[in-house]
């Protein structure tokens, strides 16, 4: 997997499909200026196999290009809660990659498609309105990009010793992964009245990820902070990793601060922003 992540690094866009050009909201333009430039080739066709296509038949997914996506609508009475009350609200910077250098903490180059952030929080419209977090799982392959949404229980009110979170049903994910050979890149969640940032709990749930794919990445998205209102993290190796697999704290908790001196998680450097790259999103709701 990691073989081939550098492989779409090194020689472009593969498989892709062409995509119509709606209008671009604020929202995408800001991650538009994540773009290395790199990314002005055309997209060509996609190459799934015909049992995979079959298998896609069979699923509810919701292809793109779809309706024109549009920012959630929050509810004004719902007031952003500060990182402050939140344990580790602050990333670090992201690490500068050691492109050509053997180093066991450098990362493969991960692509993600630019339309997929501002196409989930359209997704996730009618959560965000009742100021509820919606979660969706990043898998992928070599030739293809898929987002597989599913609800969760967590409450983003003021009240942040009660809130909960539990996915149900965990194991279509799983069977959907498996009938179309994805592996999991990581994972992506709304916070509807919160900031950008990750909170403890966010924190040992990408820990799962992360120790799978040293890659995998949290990607949040906080259409009420205006100063950032999207982040793309991952937990600092080895200071975060080490730190969030010896706490066996649950809920929202404060954490020690890493050995190394580093921020316990930190902006991800190892992300492209493709704006040609093919995804389809897979809602199991």
């Amino acid at each position: 997997m990691v073989n081939s992540l550098n492989q779409a690094a090194q020689g472009g866009p593969l498989s892709l499909k062409d995509r119509e050009n709606g209008e671009e909201s604020s929202l995408l333009e800001s991650v538009l200026s994540l773009d290395d430039g790199r990314w002005s080739s055309q997209a060509e066709q996609s190459f799934l196999s015909d049992d995979a296509k079959g298998d896609l038949s069979q699923l509810n997914i919701v292809r793109q290009p779809s309706p024109p996506p549009v920012l959630a609508q929050i509810q004004q009475d719902v007031h952003p809660i500060p990182p402050s009350k939140v344990a580790d609200p602050r990333p670090g910077p992201g690490k500068a990659s050691l492109d050509g250098i053997s180093n066991p903490n450098s990362y493969q180059h991960l692509h993600i498609p630019i339309k997929m952030m501002e196409d989930f929080l359209r997704l996730a419209r009618a959560n965000t309105t009742k100021n509820l977090e919606t979660c969706g799982v990043l898998a992928g392959s070599l030739l293809e990009f898929f987002t597989i949404t599913k609800d969760e229980g967590r409450i983003s009110g003021l009240d942040l010793g009660k809130a909960e979170c539990q996915t149900m049903n965990e194991e279509e994910i799983f069977d959907v992964q498996d009938k179309l050979s994805l592996f999991p890149l990581g994972w992506i969640h709304t916070h509807p009245s919160q900031t950008c940032f990750m909170s403890s709990v966010d924190l040992h749930t990408h820990y799962s990820y992360q120790i799978m794919l040293p890659e995998a990445v949290a990607i949040v998205m906080a259409p009420t902070d205006t100063s950032s209102p999207h982040g793309i993290f991952h937990l600092s190796d080895p200071g975060g990793v080490s730190v969030i697999r010896n706490c066996e704290q649950r809920g929202f908790h404060p954490h020690e601060e890493p050995v190394d001196g580093n921020p316990i998680y930190e902006h991800c450097s190892h992300v492209y922003m493709n704006p040609s790259l093919n995804f389809d999103v897979i809602d199991l709701r």
